[in-house]
């Protein structure tokens, strides 16, 4: 029998490594990390050596991020930005910048507006006038943990969760998964943090929402400050659009919020949730559906700093209306009645299709809230990659679409096309899709958004599913989770490994590689403005093709 010499190769490699550990010849945590650095740098050998894809002049990049022309030619010169020479291309404006790395550099170099005293004193405000009744509690929860600077979001069943997550994950095929049968429990067994009763009026309008998370003792409620605030967001905004006594919650809600903001109240709330945020952060947050859409107007602000993050998604807004607008706007869009006057507004009518918790989470309608205020908010910098599998997104809008009579559905394919011509006209938005579905694998299924601060892991196993839809993790909190395993010395080199897959520089690596290798089609390039015109051919194209 002859053996296969790449396992020969292969073993003598093994053996190599091992005997240079084992004979102390190199100290073992040394040759661990020098091993990892190998496997990354093969990994990602090519993306590297490749020129950026989205390459412009310092002209063309100073006026797509919104910086200066000579801030750039200075980035330049002092090392902050590389610059690339393509063989071929015109000299006449000298060498080009990457449109990604002037934004991380434009942004690295911008700041936040601090928690502001006046600010701080205004949600204060806020909070005393919604403190009574049903909204006691989790108001005086949110009060006490923005006073109280010995709060910690920081708990060690956190960091055995996530563990847990990394540890199933480093299965092969069918043996990969989210979570192992202890793993489950555990994320089910932790309590939230601010735990609301679900019997008042508060409680019954948040589970409404699907703004609750639950455990497997009953609790519900909130896992952080910032959850708690997008909480009464969702409570002032969508639930005060439904009929009830408990929607008489989220209208009290907003008339205190409109007393203190003015009409500018919803966005006043995010800002509050971004602050508290920063203020009180929680390295793990369970999130329902509904929060993970609320919630990504604070997570690209905390992004800023690092000027660009990918999202991947399996159900696309900017191709499929009723995951961009929810059902019940579409309803009203489809009837062509439509109050467009707030971006999360429907009418009595498309309020009867359901509430958030009784509708597929897909088509809940704080997914209006995910594109207005999230991946297509001008207000926010940076560049948004946004990367979708084409098959899964032909197959649902050509279903949804045959649901339809022949007028909605003529209405709902120029809200596809008109909807995906303003993705495109976006200069900070980076549009690419993955035409093969074997090519959309388990860790972009997973991955909703990154960035290097945080990353929002989905979880689609339906046992996970009963306690949370998403966990977002603070970057800072990864190598705890190798270190945590110290007394295990093989499981701790495994997971060194496999907890890469949630660092931001391995999956900006990937999303490029798969550009290079073609895996990838990108449609648009992030700093790309293109005009009106323009966009709604290349929108309209691009929907005929998946109409096919």
């Amino acid at each position: 029998m002859t053996s296969n010499p790449e396992d020969s190769i292969s073993t003598a490699l093994e053996r190599l490594a091992l005997t240079l550990g084992e004979s102390g010849a190199v100290p073992v945590p040394e040759l661990v990390r020098a091993l990892e650095r190998a496997a990354e740098r093969l990994r990602t050998r090519n993306v590297s050596e490749e020129a950026p894809t989205d390459l412009v002049t310092q002209a063309e990049a100073a006026r797509a991020i919104g910086v200066s022309r000579q801030a750039v030619n200075q980035w330049v010169r002092n090392g902050v930005l590389r610059a690339y020479v393509r063989s071929g291309a015109s000299s006449r404006y000298g060498p080009e910048v990457s449109l990604s790395e002037v934004a991380i550099a434009a942004n690295r170099r911008s700041r936040e507006v601090p928690f502001a005293q006046g600010r701080r004193r205004e949600l204060l405000d806020f909070l005393g006038l919604i403190e009574r009744a049903s909204t006691a509690s989790i108001v005086r929860d949110i009060r006490d943990s923005i006073e109280d600077d010995s709060f910690s979001g920081r708990s060690q069943d956190q960091l055995r969760v996530l563990r847990e997550f990394v540890i199933a994950s480093m299965g092969v095929g069918d043996q990969q998964h989210e979570f192992n049968a202890a793993g489950v429990k555990l994320l089910a067994d932790l309590d939230p943090r601010f735990e609301v009763d679900r019997t008042s009026p508060f409680g019954r309008l948040a589970e409404s929402l699907g703004l609750l998370i639950r455990s497997a003792h009953g609790a519900a409620g909130f896992d952080s400050p910032a959850a708690a605030v997008l909480g009464l967001l969702g409570a002032g905004t969508v639930g005060a659009l439904y009929d009830g006594e408990d929607a008489d919650c989220g209208r009290e809600i907003a008339h205190a919020a409109q007393e203190v903001w003015g009409h500018e109240w919803p966005l006043r709330l995010y800002d509050v949730a971004f602050h508290v945020g920063q203020l009180r952060p929680t390295p793990l947050t369970r999130y329902t559906a509904s929060l993970t859409y609320l919630d990504y107007n604070r997570f690209l602000r905390q992004a800023q700093s690092s000027g660009v993050t990918i999202a991947y998604a399996r159900g696309p807004g900017v191709i499929l209306p009723q995951r961009c607008y929810g059902a019940p706007i579409l309803r009203d869009i489809l009837d062509g009645r439509r109050d467009d006057s707030t971006t999360w507004r429907f009418s009595q009518k498309a309020a009867t299709t359901g509430r958030p918790a009784q509708l597929p989470s897909g088509e809940s309608p704080f997914r209006a809230f995910h594109y207005e205020h999230g991946l297509l908010d001008t207000t926010i910098h940076g560049i948004r990659r946004y990367c979708f599998p084409a098959v899964d997104a032909g197959q649902e809008l050509r279903s949804y679409a045959r649901s339809l009579s022949a007028a909605e559905r003529r209405t709902y394919l120029q809200c596809a096309v008109d909807t995906l011509a303003r993705t495109l006209s976006q200069p900070h938005i980076e549009l690419a899709v993955i035409d093969e579905q074997e090519h959309f694998d388990w860790w972009k299924d997973h991955i909703i958004r990154a960035s290097p601060r945080e990353i929002l892991i989905g979880l689609r196993d339906e046992r996970s599913r009963r306690t949370a839809h998403a966990l977002l993790v603070e970057t800072s909190m990864l190598p705890e989770v190798v270190e945590a395993a110290d007394s295990d010395g093989s499981l701790r080199d495994r997971l060194r490994i496999y907890v890469k897959n949630l660092e931001f520089d391995v999956i900006d690596a990937r999303y490029r590689d798969d550009i290079r290798r073609g895996v990838a089609r990108v449609v648009k390039h992030g700093g790309q403005a293109l005009p009106r015109d323009e966009s709604l051919a290349l929108a309209t194209e691009e929907i005929r093709t998946f109409m096919r």
